[in-house]
């Protein structure tokens, strides 16, 4: 019948090949939203029943198979096609010829995908070619272990980038002969049972033969033994994922070492990493080992996608947008992959928005939609008093204009000395993720979705948000400046602008006007006040001297 099309047996193997790639089922439910089809559309689809021909070619595209017509019957498909096929698709070929180790069962899938393939090679060559990377510290050689511990906010997409590696591992020519995926996440927001996870390991990494019922007399060291001894035998890649559910909680000093309840899984990665074998691991994790040896662990830290990966994952959801708002909202959320996720399907299915990112962008000054703030309150809930005091109080600061530097963080922190300020505070927010240096701009910067939640709390008490901008503004009132007659253009006077600023905020009209009179004159004279005004948001620089600009 014209108009119809159904799958060929060859075709319906690549897209087999693809939906499994994708973690996907046959009747995935994302699957059938993509393609605009029903779960019973989608069923004929797989049981080569003749459908629309339009149904047809979505739920090809849906799994990034552009050239429908391979998948269709009546196509001649050559021998060399299957690997063009799977080109397009942008995935290996699925040959059991090309595969070095199986998948492990529990691997999770893989849902929006988009291309990390800086950090994927990044990861490759510390696995597999260590020798290769002049890293600091330097890696050892492949027969020492060696583990690579990647940190990150949590939904930054610390879980798919090493989902997506073991993937691309399992097709190409590695010396792994076993790979073994870990979580150590629960329901309870613990980790597991130290005995449920090292019989697991002992399970999968010996094909079966060792079963919890031959482990039920052996203790934590000698269970230990037998996984080392394996991995003496046959070079492994193990994989814990969401490795900070074992970490301390509540006490700067804590952050990053293992809580006294998980002491079997600190002898077992200690084990791991200081007795010689050919394996290699990976850990997860929302927080820094700190207890992790240096001499064979390298940390990396996953940030936000760039801005072309970002747009085109927001891209995918079939927005309506201009490039101009599809590169606001990336950088509003500084590329957080979990976030535009959820905005995004958000801004699709939401009546009030009907897919349109410019609506949503003039109608919310705000980040944290419900499903992202809780995962940044998980967070917040491990901090101790002093951490979480620090991080409200700097929130206040906005690092785009002027750098935070150890002396702005410390004038929010009278009562702490800069040395228990830098060796605790400062540096367990940095283990936990929620604080970081970046060495191009020269200061502490927060993501912007933790900057956002930390003005929220500190706003809960007025006084608190009063104070917290008066210290701001004795900050920058106090940094020395090039004397007047040497000012020349706006970065010189750049602390007044932002003490200014501080102090409207903080209510003092008296400390705003006393800097007014003292730089309006020179910005009048570089024809910049108006612009100040409008990007700095300094309101009573009209306000207070009435000034029309």
């Amino acid at each position: 019948m014209a108009g119809l099309l159904r799958a060929s047996e060859e075709g319906l193997k690549i897209i087999d090949m693809v939906r499994r790639n994708l973690g996907w089922n046959k009747t995935e439910d994302a699957w059938c939203v993509a393609a605009l089809v029903s779960t019973a559309t989608l069923k004929r689809f797989w049981a080569k029943i003749e459908i629309r021909r339009e149904n047809f070619i979505n739920i090809c595209k849906a799994v990034e198979i552009e050239n429908w017509e391979y998948i269709a019957e009546g196509y001649k498909i050559k021998k060399t096609e299957p690997l063009l096929a799977a080109a397009i698709a942008d995935i290996p070929l699925d040959s059991e010829n090309d595969r070095t180790f199986p998948l492990p069962e529990n691997l999770p899938p893989l849902r929006n995908w988009v291309q990390r393939t800086k950090e994927i090679d990044t990861l490759k060559t510390l696995i597999v070619e260590p020798h290769l990377v002049g890293a600091v510290p330097p890696c050892p050689p492949w027969g020492v272990p060696i583990a690579i511990s990647i940190v990150g906010l949590p939904g930054i997409g610390k879980t798919c980038l090493v989902s997506q590696l073991i993937r691309q591992l399992h097709t190409e020519n590695t010396p792994f002969a076993c790979a073994t995926w870990q979580s150590l996440q629960s329901a309870t927001g613990k980790a597991p049972p130290f005995d449920r996870t090292i019989d697991s390991l002992l399970f999968t990494l010996s094909n079966g033969e060792i079963t919890a019922a031959v482990n039920a007399q052996n203790d934590c060291g000698k269970k230990t033994e037998n996984l080392l001894k394996i991995l003496r035998e046959k070079p492994c890649l193990l994989v814990f994922d969401r490795a900070d559910t074992l970490l301390k909680a509540g006490e700067a000093k804590a952050a990053g070492y293992f809580a006294e309840d998980c002491a079997e899984y600190a002898w077992l990665f200690k084990q791991l990493l200081e007795t010689e074998h050919q394996s290699k691991i990976i850990f997860t994790s929302r927080e820094s080992l700190a207890e992790l040896p240096s001499t064979v662990t390298r940390e990396i830290q996953l940030n936000g996608l760039d801005r072309d990966a970002a747009v085109a994952l927001l891209q995918s959801f079939n927005l309506t947008a201009n490039a101009e708002q599809l590169a606001e909202m990336c950088d509003r959320y500084s590329g957080h992959p979990k976030a535009l996720q959820l905005v995004a399907a958000l801004i699709r299915d939401d009546t009030e928005f009907q897919g349109n990112v410019g609506i949503f962008l003039h109608q919310r000054d705000w980040l944290l939609i419900r499903d992202i703030e809780r995962a940044i309150d998980e967070m917040i809930a491990r901090l101790g008093d002093g951490e979480q005091t620090c991080l409200s109080r700097i929130s206040v600061y906005q690092t785009s204009e002027y750098p935070l530097s150890l002396a702005g963080i410390s004038a929010q922190m009278p009562e702490f000395s800069k040395y228990e300020l830098k060796e605790n505070i400062i540096q367990a927010l940095k283990r936990r993720q929620l604080l970081y240096y970046d060495r191009h701009l020269k200061s502490y910067q927060l993501h912007p979705l933790v900057r956002e939640k930390g003005k929220y709390l500190l706003s809960q008490n007025a006084e608190n948000l009063r104070t917290a901008h008066s210290q701001a503004y004795q900050y920058y009132i106090n940094i020395p400046l090039k004397p007047k007659s040497e000012w020349q253009d706006i970065e010189d006077i750049k602390p007044l602008i932002r003490a200014h600023y501080h102090a409207s905020q903080a209510g003092d009209l008296d400390a705003a006007n006393a800097i007014i009179s003292e730089v309006y004159e020179y910005l009048r004279q570089w024809n910049c006040a108006e612009l100040v005004c409008a990007n700095l948001q300094l309101p009573l620089l009209m306000e207070v001297k009435n000034i029309s600009l």
